[in-house]
């Protein structure tokens, strides 16, 4: 069996008979437009003249924005940091749970086991309730 087709042995052709009788078919056409008063307008790549303009709104970037912010004394309101809400008591619950076992040394594979949740869960709650461990791997 051969892993390469070889044109030497077995040429395919170059242009098939449909593909010759539409590009005659589009000539004709062309022609026809032509001789009907029509006019081809070459644009090539470039549509416009004018150079695009790129701008970036330093009020709205990230990296910028804070310097745009009023000073502390100018705001009416106090700003008060957001509160981590519990999705449900359950979360909250799990949360206490895990950290009173990591408070006692269990790396978070075993408490994962010992609550049937996934170590991916109980990782996630960690971070959101800022729970650290003594064993990490």
């Amino acid at each position: 069996m051969q892993r390469y087709h070889d044109p030497r042995i077995d040429p395919l052709p170059q242009r098939s008979a449909h593909l010759e009788a539409e590009a005659l078919r589009i000539e004709q056409a062309t022609q026809a437009f032509l001789a009907n008063g029509g006019k081809i307008e070459q644009i090539g790549y470039q549509m416009s003249d004018a150079p695009t303009t790129f701008v970036i709104n330093p009020e709205k970037t990230p990296v910028y924005a804070h310097l745009f912010q009023p000073p502390a004394g100018e705001i009416d309101a106090p700003q008060v940091a957001p509160v981590v809400e519990p999705a449900c008591d359950l979360e909250a619950k799990q949360a206490a749970q895990i950290m009173a076992r990591a408070a006692l040394g269990e790396p978070p594979k075993w408490i994962a086991k010992q609550l049937h949740m996934t170590e991916k869960r109980v990782r996630q709650l960690a971070r959101d309730y800022h729970i650290s461990f003594r064993a990490q791997r």
